[in-house]
């Protein structure tokens, strides 16, 4: 063999290798990217969650009911919402918890809306001249 039948035969060999390389590099970075438009479509669903959720619980406290039967509205409407956009449902344990997120807010607001809305009380005396 003489020196351009090894140079040949380096090139072909670098050539294959570089193909297979770029192949295994191709079928995982579709995976890859598979895995972060999932992530993607995860995230909008928990940021809908968390926009969404605060008015749900209003409208739960004001059709009332025990707490589960609350519970179960909010979820189903969030759920119901995420369903219209296509998008994946967050797991419960989120789910559940920034409903008590939103609950708390909720409670803190009316304890000190109800602070502020309190009447003033007044104590009623006797009236006494004021000498001028």
């Amino acid at each position: 063999m003489n020196v351009n039948q090894l140079l040949d035969l380096a090139i072909v060999v670098t050539s294959v290798a570089a193909v297979i390389v770029a192949s295994v590099y191709a079928k995982h970075k579709i995976a890859i990217d598979k895995k972060a438009a999932q992530g993607d479509l995860l995230a909008k669903a928990e940021k809908i969650v968390a926009q969404s959720v605060s008015p749900l619980v209003y409208q739960a406290e004001k059709r009332g009911g025990d707490g589960e039967d609350k519970l179960t509205f909010v979820v189903q409407g969030l759920f119901l919402l995420l369903d219209m956009a296509h998008l994946p449902h967050p797991t419960m344990s989120f789910v559940k918890g920034m409903v008590e997120k939103a609950v708390t807010a909720m409670k803190q607001t009316q304890s000190i809306a109800d602070t502020v809305d309190k009447p003033k009380t007044t104590i009623v005396g006797e009236l006494k001249e004021v000498n001028k």
